[in-house]
C-alpha cells in the first residue's frame, strides 16, 4: 500500500485523513461503495473520490486515488493498509 504524501495528515481541530491510490478503477469505486460509512477503530469514516487542486495538475489516469476522511486520532498506517488492502492491488 502507499498512501499519498504524509500516509495520515493530522490537522489541529480536525480528524485525520489520508489518501489511498489504486491500480484498477474497480478496485477504487468496490473501496468506496463498502468503506464510505463504515467504522474503523469505532470511528464512522468518509470514502470519496480524491480530487486534486487545478495548480497541481499530473497525469493520474492510470491510477485512481480515494480520499479516507472522518478518521480516529488512534489510526495507524497499519489500521488503513489492513482496511483497505482486501480491496485490490494499492500502489
Amino acid at each position: 500500500i502507499i498512501l499519498q504524501h504524509s500516509p495520515l495528515i493530522f490537522t489541529a481541530g480536525h480528524d485525520p485523513y489520508c489518501f489511498v491510490e489504486f491500480y484498477e478503477y474497480r478496485h477504487a469505486t468496490a473501496t468506496i461503495a463498502a468503506m464510505n460509512g463504515r467504522k474503523i477503530l469505532g470511528k464512522e469514516v468518509k470514502v470519496n473520490w480524491a480530487t486534486t487542486p487545478t495548480s497541481q495538475k499530473k497525469d493520474t489516469s492510470s491510477h485512481f486515488h480515494v480520499f479516507v476522511g472522518d478518521l480516529s486520532p488512534e489510526i495507524t498506517t497499519d489500521d488503513i493498509k489492513a482496511a483497505f488492502a482486501p480491496f485490490g492491488k494499492i500502489s
